[in-house]
């Protein structure tokens, strides 16, 4: 009986591991070898951000807040603690993504290069407004 209840307390123990979202680092990948890496705290964003489309780059992205949240044909992505996350919607689930099926234009961003680029220009860009399906200037509120 007790070596029952040791299997079942491991096996919960596992699935727990793995629902809290963690990661798998290849074999010889670094100094980690087989290692696992717990991913990053979750991201909670309460309501849907302003958005703004960048041209240059191709892509959507929140400006007012403090984390890389881009939008890409209706796919959101996120760069945190190294890594790149999408979601089917801005408020998640969030699913590990690798940098290869990232989206064309998204692929070719560093970490902070779109918000660098929007802000040395003055904030200016173009505010995608979803509901009406089309883009506005932001200041022609």
């Amino acid at each position: 009986m007790m070596r029952h209840q040791t299997r079942f307390g491991l096996g919960l123990g596992i699935i727990g591991v793995l629902v809290a979202g963690c990661v798998v680092v290849p074999a010889g990948h670094g100094r980690h070898r087989g290692a696992v890496v717990l991913g990053p705290a979750p991201v909670v964003i309460a309501a849907r951000p302003r958005m703004v489309f960048v041209t240059e780059f191709g892509v959507a992205f929140a400006p007012d807040l403090d984390i890389e949240l881009y939008e890409v044909g209706g796919v959101w992505f996120s760069f945190r603690s190294g890594g790149w996350y999408r979601a089917d919607a801005y408020d998640g689930p969030w699913g590990v993504v690798e940098h290869r099926h990232l989206p064309k234009g998204l692929a070719k961003v560093k970490p902070g290069q779109v918000r660098k680029f929007y802000f040395e220009r003055g904030g200016n860009g173009k505010h995608k407004d979803k509901e009406h399906g089309k883009g506005r200037n932001r200041n022609d509120d």
